[in-house]
């Protein structure tokens, strides 16, 4: 990194950790890292670091360990180079799970004299939701501070399952034996993800039934917000896959189903419930069709 650059990392640095995050509108863009904001006086989240240069500038902004929720594998050689640790901890759109919620404990306790630097892919979701999240369970972050943050990070309303973890919070028991924190965790097969997929369509279909409504007897489902994950899910199925799994027949089956799940959101929207449900028995005929070939 070029002197020029360092210089203006630093400057960046420093006038981050001096600001309010609620009077931050959008995060910081510094060399190899997207959508940086400070959560506390050592907490800070932002996007996947790009190549080394990312991990030169959380070096430069005197980060410590490096907490990812996002579902690839972290780059852990990268971080031990320039003296940092990794913790491991993926999360979907759709919230937190109780496990999870338990790791981001562990690392607040384990790491109270560190700086933490959270983050997903893009550093608007799921980083800022979990640093939120880990914050407020550990009493560095009010309800509505962890709010103000999330708002500030951009963090869409459309993934409710995020908010709810601060709105309908429930601190993990004192009696909890945390779990053990790691560098790579083991995440979900394809299969577990497409087993997954098809519980959210089962669920759009009982929207499609409420006339593209929360049905009565599930109130708390959002159709547009299912339409997403259903989106959402597709799009971090096809992105982790190895190199070397499934041609590219299925890749292409996956980019399609994601285009529908897309389309079948702006419909929604849009109040067009005729060509929601088009679109949804698309999404059907999709899924069929890749099962027949690839599970069957």
């Amino acid at each position: 990194m070029r002197l020029a650059t360092c210089l203006i990392v630093l400057m960046l640095g420093s006038a981050l950790y001096g600001q309010d995050p609620s009077k931050l509108p959008h995060g910081e863009h510094l060399p190899g890292v997207d959508n940086v904001l400070k959560v506390t006086p050592h907490v800070v989240s932002g996007s996947q670091p790009h190549g080394e240069e990312g991990f030169k500038t959380l070096k430069s902004l005197g980060i410590d360990v490096i907490v990812s929720v996002d579902g690839a594998t972290p780059d852990i050689e990268n971080a031990r180079k320039y003296g940092m640790r990794y913790v491991h901890v993926p999360i979907g759109y759709d919230g937190i799970s109780d496990e999870a919620q338990a790791a981001l404990k562990r690392v607040m306790k384990d790491f109270q004299q560190d700086k933490i630097f959270f983050h997903c892919h893009h550093g608007k979701h799921r980083g800022p939701a979990a640093a939120a999240v880990a914050c407020y369970e550990s009493g560095d972050l009010s309800q509505n501070q962890a709010l103000d943050f999330m708002r500030s990070a951009g963090t869409s309303s459309d993934y409710g399952g995020l908010w709810k973890e601060i709105t309908e919070f429930k601190p993990i028991p004192i009696t909890t034996e945390l779990p053990m924190l790691v560098e790579v965790a083991e995440v979900e097969s394809v299969a577990a993800a497409m087993a997954k997929l098809d519980r959210i369509y089962d669920e759009l279909v009982l929207c499609e039934k409420a006339a593209w409504k929360a049905p009565p007897e599930h109130a708390d489902l959002d159709p547009t917000q299912q339409a997403l994950l259903l989106q959402e899910g597709l799009h971090e199925t096809g992105r982790l896959l190895g190199e070397d799994q499934y041609d590219a027949k299925f890749r292409k089956m996956l980019a399609e189903s994601e285009a529908l799940g897309k389309t079948l959101k702006q419909q929604i929207e849009a109040g067009q419930q005729s060509e929601a449900s088009k679109t949804l028995k698309a999404v059907k005929a999709s899924c069929s069709a890749c099962h027949h070939d690839y599970r069957n």
